[in-house]
């Protein structure tokens, strides 16, 4: 519920030569966890955390999440949501996260590649991996990630926080997702 980053922090601490992957879902990592996301950024612990995004609290029945589009109908938000979604991508930059990285599920090449990389890559690494739930999401889909999906130009500057902000901004606003 929130707290498997300071673990993860405490485990890295603890045992230095272990390669610590955190696991955790929209609502976790940025509701009830949301507080200890900006320090493992900051801190830049040696820890690779990978967030399944399926816009919704799937173990709660169909709550809103911090993701939830404003279209999506939960039992929280009947007529649709009235705040607009938290992007953890930009989240994760802003906060000066020195690894971001994004996909879908069912781009199973680019999400294996993109933890590989985070998890070789020293310091802390965030992988937003947007995973649809077929019982409790009927507005985001396989389908709907995989067509709204574009890959980052291979070119872009990792280094270049500006430019991956403007990245992510300027897809968000055309309705694509950066992978």
């Amino acid at each position: 519920h929130g707290r498997a980053g300071p673990v993860a922090t405490g485990a890295q601490l603890a045992r230095p030569d272990l390669a610590i992957v955190v696991s955790g879902g929209d609502g976790d990592g940025f509701s009830i966890g949301g507080g200890h996301m900006p320090h493992l950024a900051r801190k830049n612990v040696n820890v690779t955390y990978v967030l399944m995004d399926n816009h919704v609290y799937g173990l709660t029945k169909c709550q809103a999440s911090p993701t939830s589009r404003r279209e999506m109908k939960t039992v929280t938000t009947p007529y649709g949501g009235v705040e607009e979604p938290l992007d953890p991508v930009l989240y994760m930059l802003t906060y000066g996260a020195s690894y971001v990285a994004q996909s879908y599920a069912a781009n199973a090449k680019l999400t294996t590649r993109l933890i590989k990389e985070g998890m070789e890559h020293k310091g802390f690494a965030f992988i937003n991996v947007l995973s649809h739930c077929p019982t409790f999401n009927e507005v985001d889909d396989a389908k709907s990630f995989k067509e709204a999906s574009d890959e980052v130009a291979p070119e872009h500057d990792v280094t270049d926080l500006d430019a991956a902000m403007h990245v992510v901004n300027m897809a968000t606003r055309a309705g694509r997702i950066p992978n």
